[in-house]
């Protein structure tokens, strides 16, 4: 920071930021955006720089600091806020650092972690309408821009906390938010989103009532979830029991969504894609409201390609959504790409959907973070497809390698790495460079007539270099050894990523994008995973040593779980059974497992575990069901495409009988429901019988469920998994 400073002449420099807590270290969200350097900015030209309001990460040149006299308040929570913004303001230039400069301790204790401190919101809304009357006499336009960012950031992190807060809380956030947005006026919501438009509305007008019913909306469905109103072009959002009139839809407040389930390489060489897209809010449960295509666009120029698609249904898209207001089940999307057809080059793969009169384009991403692995697959004549992203996009990049490396000796010392060379690339060394350092390693390529390479390793001497020193704090695991990078360096001085091999094994290997990376970590590498009929997982890969087990820990409850492992010729598996868990046959309520659920289970008022898993805890809180001493299941979906009848933790039993399509009671539920079959063992290997009280209510209705006997029912599946199956469905 000091020699960035130092270079550009700037006033302050700041850099990213990591959070860390006992589970490790995560990106700070405030600085996601944070991922190229730039020197020599501004606030005015960069307004993400809102978001950089704390001053752990920031290095100030003294004369500066000296000139405007900051001085931080006393005796005040957010203090830094009324230094930070001024100071970008008042800098001529800012240097901005992607690389991280801080780790934040996140401390649950910390006043400021307390969302429902009534200090800690009047000091937030304080320290905000003191930079808001900074910027009042320089300029209007920014004034009004930080007045933006409050009501989408500042003051969020409060509003949320509204459901939870006491009633002196609530006074005190109406009284000085309200104020801050009767002094802003009405115009500081027209840009906001509506779902922030409609309760920022509520707050100015001063209606605690109603704003606590949609913020209870959102509590069980997630934010930015509502019912569309009107005709098309005429939309507006609503609310069960609210009147707004602020509500209406613009073209931003319904988007897209696209995500991606599978992708396999088939045998024809094509690539088959399978996921879900729809528009967020507009129910996609008939194939006349799920219309859609997929599309290939050029990275690099014009070129667009429509590409054939095949609707399916897809369940896991209204699961996944976090809501219950809407289903998805129609979303469903199957299309086949051929790379052979593609000029390279890198091509985003995105979708077109059409419902209820909107249409809308999205790119296609991945389900989550872990999901999001690049897919190699080497074409004919040197030609190799990626399936990967880029910046969350899905992207498929069609490149012509130079070469490729096919196999290695297995030597210890001195490791000779062979290859094929095309299109008469000539490369005169492999440089090796250690990850996390500078250290570079040259080794001098031998090109044959017959168009093959090879390259001696000196694994020895590359084992010999120290690690980089572990610098971060105690709670972040160093790296298990050394891992070289390979590059390939041309006459001319260019430089191109050596590719390798998707089945060579270590210790020279491809990496997850396919390209050669020589690991002396020693460390197992998993190659394979799959579940097996019984619900259990397989896991399997190469090295390790000869010893050792798999050893399974929980990233929320930090359980351990042991797993025995079994080698044979430098090969290892491990066989995860179902309900593995510490304690199996005493889990608590928030685990994952397998239990049985008696049809009728009564709901129970008072506080304590609950018969649910963290999804359904999160979704539907409302549910409530409870079984004292019970593993925790994931609730059954709610409606039957046999017409069987059907029972679930998170809903309450059918209330009618009637041909067809059985129903929950709860009015908006539409989730495929399990038939119902004989009671089957929990892990203890006894059927439970629950103490319970209370009596089963709907979402909303609170209407009280038939109370003629019933046969006990139980739905299983294994863990981790979201769709349910009764003992008796196939």
């Amino acid at each position: 920071m000091l020699g960035s400073l130092e270079s550009t002449g700037s006033d302050l420099a700041t850099g990213n930021v990591w959070r860390l807590t006992e589970r490790g270290r995560q990106q700070a969200w405030q600085y996601r955006w944070l991922t190229a350097t730039r020197t020599r900015t501004h606030i005015t030209r960069d307004p993400r720089l809102l978001a950089d309001r704390v001053a752990w990460n920031k290095v100030f040149r003294r004369s500066f600091w000296d000139r405007h006299a900051f001085t931080f308040p006393e005796g005040r929570l957010y203090e830094d806020t009324p230094v930070m913004i001024p100071a970008h303001y008042l800098a001529g230039s800012v240097d901005v650092l992607h690389e991280h400069v801080y780790h934040w301790r996140v401390r649950e204790g910390s006043i400021t972690r307390r969302r429902t401190d009534v200090t800690g919101v009047r000091d937030r809304i304080a320290a905000c309408e003191q930079v808001s009357a900074f910027l009042a006499g320089r300029d209007e336009a920014q004034r009004r821009r930080y007045d933006v960012s409050c009501l989408r950031d500042d003051f969020l992190y409060f509003l949320e906390g509204m459901t939870l807060g006491s009633a002196a809380y609530r006074t005190a956030f109406m009284a000085g938010a309200g104020a801050f947005l009767d002094r802003a006026g009405s115009s500081v919501l027209d840009g906001l989103p509506v779902e922030l438009r409609v309760k920022w509305r509520l707050v100015r007008e001063r209606r605690l009532d109603d704003l606590l019913a949609v913020l209870a909306l959102e509590r069980t469905n997630g934010p930015g979830v509502f019912t569309v109103e009107g005709l098309p072009g005429r939309r507006r959002a609503g609310h069960p029991g609210v009147a707004h009139g602020d509500s209406r839809l613009g073209r931003s407040d319904l988007p897209a969504a696209a995500r991606l389930s599978a992708a396999t390489w088939r045998t024809d060489g094509r690539l088959g894609l399978r996921g879900y897209a729809y528009i967020r809010n507009l129910p996609a449960d008939t194939t006349l409201h799920a219309l859609k295509w997929g599309v290939l666009r050029a990275a690099e120029g014009r070129q667009l390609r429509k590409v054939p698609v095949r609707s399916v249904t897809a369940p896991e898209a209204t699961v996944n959504s976090g809501q219950e207001l809407h289903s998805y089940d129609r979303a469903g999307f199957e299309m086949v790409i051929d790379p052979r057809t593609l000029r390279p080059g890198r091509w985003l793969v995105g979708m077109v959907v059409s419902s209820h009169g909107v249409l809308r384009r999205a790119a296609v991403r991945a389900l989550d973070a872990a999901s999001a692995q690049p897919l190699v697959h080497d074409l004919d004549a040197g030609r190799r497809a990626v399936l990967g992203y880029r910046d969350g996009r899905l992207e498929l990049a069609v490149t012509r390698l130079p070469a490729l490396a096919q196999a290695h000796d297995g030597g210890t010392g001195i490791l000779r790495l062979t290859g094929q060379l095309y299109g008469g690339a000539r490369p005169q060394a492999l440089s090796l460079t250690l990850e996390g350092t500078e250290e570079e390693r040259t080794c001098p390529v031998e090109c044959g007539e017959d168009g093959r390479f090879a390259v001696r390793i000196p694994l020895a001497e590359l084992a010999a270099v120290p690690p980089p020193p572990h610098r971060a704090p105690r709670e972040v695991e160093p790296e298990g050894g050394a891992r070289w990078r390979g590059l390939l360096l041309f006459p001319g001085g260019s430089r191109v990523p050596l590719a390798a091999a998707p089945d060579l094994p270590p210790p020279a290997t491809a990496c997850p994008a396919g390209e050669l990376v020589v690991d002396l970590t020693g460390e197992p590498v998993v190659d394979g995973a799959r579940w097996t009929a019984e619900g259990g997982l397989c896991v399997e890969g190469t090295g390790g040593g000869t010893g050792g087990d798999l050893v399974l820990r929980h990233e929320a409850l930090r359980e351990t779980a042991t797993v025995a492992v079994t080698r044979r010729e430098g090969r290892f598996a491990a066989r995860v059974p179902p309900g593995s868990s510490p304690k199996s046959s005493r889990r608590a309520a928030g685990t994952c497992g397998s239990t049985a659920v008696p049809y009728g289970a009564r709901r129970r008022s008072s506080p304590g575990s609950r018969c649910t898993g963290r999804t359904e805890a999160a979704n539907w809180p409302w549910s409530g069901v409870t079984a004292t001493g019970w593993p925790c299941t994931r609730a059954p979906p709610c409606r039957s495409p046999t017409g069987a009848r059907t029972a679930g933790a998170c809903c309450a039993p059918p209330t009618t009988r009637r041909s067809g399509p059985s129903r929950c009671a709860t009015p908006s539920c539409t989730r495929a429901a399990t038939p119902l079959g004989p009671s089957t063992p929990n892990s203890c290997g006894a059927a439970p019988t629950p103490s319970t009280s209370g009596s089963p209510r709907g979402a909303r209705g609170g209407r009280r469920t038939s109370r003629r006997r019933r046969s006990p029912s139980s739905s299983t599946a294994p863990p981790g998994t979201r769709r349910w199956r009764g003992p008796g469905a196939s």
